[in-house]
């Protein structure tokens, strides 16, 4: 083993036997945003940071890495180590930066905000550290104080800063060092308000959320501002720890008020309780139709990506679970894509399927890269501002960059809608009828019982603005749940369960 792959796996591969099961079951409200979507297809084996000279000394260029790689929350180290493991052998193997390879600095937060202060010290203090990796280590919140002083280059891969307002230039709690590479709540919840309204026609909506994950009470927040802008009643709003496990007073409260769909902000575990709970009131989801009666109540239940975004809420939730859920996830996760390399890389590398969300960590590597290459420089100041300047940058999975006004990788029109489908038994049966994506003859997709597909019609114009070669390949080779498809190849919204 290299000392390369022993500074990646040193943290992370000690916890292997720590299932994401056991995260689920026993909960930590540090992650906000986990990274969900499984991958399939085999990717490409090109791409890259390109070389470029940076002054300093040395044969390495140093990446600090905070995430929790043990504890609870290792299965989220787990992600990220593959991730990095797979980046860090493709850029060193294709000529590293400037000739010098990439090595990462791990520091483990385990599931102590008090540990994200600490970590940040430590590898603040190494002049040699380039920059900063957060991959949903606690205590980044209580690390901006000093993180913002001195200017450290850090990239908040699964961390949201923007939607609490605390990203740079709309907030400045961050400073302007800070980047984010996670889709923002506010945009999530945005996309999925405006497919309730416009596209299934809902008039009404009931919000059930964690206060543990959100110890700010924002998601409330964002839900009222996203029900405003779609034009959506809201029923109610209710909260629950993440720790619970009985949710019957609070479902009764919003039952009373029958919304015509239930929204659960939540990790997976307390996804699968409810929706077990809905199911044991005769309240599981049946289709749009249903769900808009008026009669029995059935809503459709759309979710956060940490909870319904993540296939293992359908395990823990058995014949409970019912397909037709959905969340919003981003274009760049559709890492089944054959042009997406990300996949590819971790076969050939350290030959392991992806499980969802590895293009992330590896794109924040590739972004903090590219910055020191524009900058030509190592200095703090000009690889933030390198990042700033760089443009637009192909790694992982889709092109996407930064400029002096938007700290966010992410646009609106990068945002997907996906929704839970069972392998094996095919597609849910509807009139009319659809057909499972081309993802679900292979690789990961066909050997898994369920999982979050990409929806395609929802999104799909905005999509095609941002992103037109993807999505092109989405519509010719078929991939993603495409219902409902009409004979011109145009897609329809006749398909009930969606």
């Amino acid at each position: 083993m290299t000392p390369e792959e022993r500074d990646i796996f040193i943290e992370g591969e000690r916890q292997k036997d720590l299932s994401r099961r056991l995260f689920m079951k026993v909960g930590f409200g540090g992650f906000a945003a986990t990274a969900f979507l499984a991958a399939c297809a085999k990717g490409n084996d090109s791409g890259g940071v390109s070389s470029g000279a940076g002054e300093g000394g040395g044969d390495t260029i140093k990446v600090g890495v905070v995430a929790p790689f043990s504890g609870v929350g290792a299965f989220i180290g787990t992600i990220v180590n593959n991730s990095l493991n797979t980046a860090v052998k493709q850029l060193n193997a294709t000529g590293g930066i400037g000739g010098r390879k990439v090595q990462l600095v791990l520091r483990d937060t385990g599931v102590d905000p008090a540990n994200g202060p600490k970590a940040y010290t430590e590898l603040s203090a190494d002049s040699g550290i380039v920059g900063i990796l957060w991959c949903s280590g606690a205590g980044l919140t209580q690390a901006l104080p000093s993180i913002k002083r001195d200017g450290m280059p850090l990239i908040g891969v699964f961390d949201d800063l923007l939607s609490s307002g605390k990203l740079y230039p709309d907030g400045d709690a961050a400073g302007r060092s800070v980047f984010q590479l996670i889709i923002p709540t506010l945009y999530g919840m945005d996309t999925l308000g405006d497919y309730a309204k416009n596209d299934r026609g809902y008039s009404s909506a009931a919000l059930i959320s964690d206060t543990s994950t959100d110890p700010e009470g924002n998601t409330p927040k964002y839900f009222e501002a996203a029900m405003k802008k779609a034009g959506i009643e809201n029923k109610g709003m209710e909260t629950f720890a993440i720790t619970d496990s009985d949710y019957g007073a609070q479902l009764q409260r919003i039952k009373a008020a029958k919304p015509h769909t239930i929204w659960i902000w939540g990790l997976s575990a307390n996804s699968a309780g409810i929706v077990s709970q809905l199911f044991d009131l005769g309240a599981a989801y049946v289709d749009t139709p249903t769900a808009k009666a008026g009669g029995d109540w059935h809503p459709h239940v759309f979710g956060s990506p940490a909870g319904t975004g993540d296939k293992s809420w359908v395990s823990l939730a058995g014949d409970k679970a019912k397909v037709g859920t959905v969340t919003a996830w981003h274009v760049g996760g559709l890492i089944s894509l054959p042009s997406f390399a990300i996949a590819g890389w971790m076969r050939k590398y350290i030959q392991k399927d992806p499980t969802g969300g590895e293009e992330s960590p590896a794109d924040g590597l590739a972004a903090l890269l590219n910055g020191i290459k524009k900058a030509g420089s190592t200095d703090r100041a000009k690889i933030v501002e390198g990042m700033e300047t760089m443009g637009k940058i192909k790694f992982a999975s889709i092109p996407f960059g930064f400029d002096a006004k938007r700290h966010i990788s992410k646009v609106p029109d990068d945002m997907i809608v996906v929704t839970m489908e069972r392998g094996g038994t095919g597609p849910a049966p509807t009139d009319p009828s659809y057909k499972l994506g081309a993802e679900w003859g292979q690789g990961v997709f066909e050997r898994t019982p369920a999982g979050p597909a990409h929806l395609v019609r929802p999104t799909l114009a905005a999509n095609k603005r941002a992103h037109p070669d993807v999505m092109a390949e989405v519509l010719e080779k078929g991939y993603g749940t495409q219902c409902t498809k009409h004979p011109d190849g145009s897609l329809g919204k006749e398909c009930k369960i969606h």
